[in-house]
């Protein structure tokens, strides 16, 4: 229901400036004919930059109801990343926390030293299992990334 206020009022704000623009473009055409220029409330040379800058003002408006703020959106993005990290084992939701944490990429060694060796790799084996990481072989150890399934739901 928002979107389809924001769109009405995009619309009307659109329709006035068509009509002033058309009006003020009448108007001039009607006093250069009749030979008045010099009587017009506006002057002639005026009337571009004035419709100019009116159309930038326009369009301003109309960038700003229809596209939602920066903040918003980032606001929502945590909002997703909060629920799809609720819908992890607590062990999950650690190591995803690190790997968010660190780009979404971390080496395999570095999650056994902070979470113990076996429980890594259990956890590590379940996500993989779920499509949530990749394992990429890097030297002895593997390194661990977010894939991109689920980095493109969370972003």
């Amino acid at each position: 229901m928002e979107n389809r206020r924001k769109i009405v009022i995009v619309v009307m704000i659109l329709a006035v400036f068509i009509f002033a623009v058309s009006f003020s473009t009448l108007y001039a055409q009607m006093q250069i004919s009749a030979g008045t220029t010099c009587s017009c409330s506006m002057p002639i040379p005026l009337l571009i930059p004035v419709l100019s800058s009116i159309g930038v003002l326009i369009g301003s408006a109309v960038y700003y109801f229809m596209f939602p703020k920066v903040e918003e959106s980032k606001e929502k993005q945590g909002h997703i990343v909060t629920a799809m990290l609720d819908m992890l084992y607590p062990d999950e939701k650690e190591i995803v926390k690190k790997l968010l944490e660190n780009k979404g990429k971390i080496s395999q060694s570095k999650l056994s030293s902070l979470f113990g060796k076996v429980k890594t790799f259990r956890v590590l084996e379940n996500l993989k299992k779920r499509g949530i990481i990749e394992k990429e072989p890097y030297g002895k150890t593997n390194t661990i990334i977010l894939s991109e399934k689920f980095r493109q739901s969370i972003v």
